[in-house]
């Protein structure tokens, strides 16, 4: 390659994996990442469990209009949590920046530091906007089913769905505290059980 000549394509393509590992490790993305899905995808099967109590107690018989309800919630839930994050972190990572460039009198607007500030920004939106969407998406898939599954099949098939993700991610963090798995997971479906007793009270209370 002659000397000064800009790199090819590809050879752009193939420094990306590095140039991420790199933006990953300097901005510290991977804690955040992990919290911000916890946290929204717990969000996005508690709130659908409580769609599923609504349409329950409401005498839904119709799957299409389950996977209504339940995809445009998912979806505000996830336009909001990507919205929300990424208007906070990049709040708090700009104002990170600025306080560096004040203490050095430099412009970091073409490091590195500052290509990875915003990499972070948008990496931890996605994961905030993606993983409830996912919660929700996955519980609803029964309602696909129907028939030659009944409703009520689809209704107990994806609480089960919502609980199951509610244990798996409460090992999850059982893992990351290094708690009991079977224990951390056992409190995340208590809270399931709460959310949806709650919701089924206020529905049959509200039922005509």
């Amino acid at each position: 390659m002659r000397r000064g000549a800009k790199p090819g394509f590809l050879s752009r393509l193939r420094a990306v994996p590095a140039t991420v590992r790199q933006y990953h490790e300097i901005a510290g993305v991977g804690e955040i990442m992990r919290r911000y899905f916890v946290i929204n995808a717990f969000d996005g099967s508690l709130t659908t469990l409580g769609v599923l109590a609504g349409s329950y107690v409401a005498g839904v018989d119709k799957a299409a209009t389950v996977i209504s309800l339940i995809l445009s919630t998912a979806v505000s839930i996830g336009v909001a949590g990507f919205y929300g994050s990424y208007q906070v972190e990049r709040a708090e990572r700009d104002r990170a920046l600025r306080d560096i460039e004040e203490s050095t009198l430099t412009s970091l607007q073409d490091t590195t530091l500052y290509s990875a500030s915003r990499y972070a920004t948008v990496i931890v939106a996605l994961v905030d906007g993606s993983s409830p969407l996912i919660a929700s998406l996955l519980i609803m898939i029964p309602f696909f089913f129907v028939p030659p599954a009944s409703m009520h099949e689809a209704f107990y098939s994806a609480g089960g769905i919502a609980f199951v993700e509610l244990f798996l991610l409460g090992v999850f963090l059982g893992k990351v505290s290094r708690e009991r798995l079977w224990l951390a997971g056992v409190k995340l479906v208590l809270a399931g059980v709460v959310a949806l007793a709650v919701s089924l009270l206020l529905n049959r209370g509200a039922a005509p």
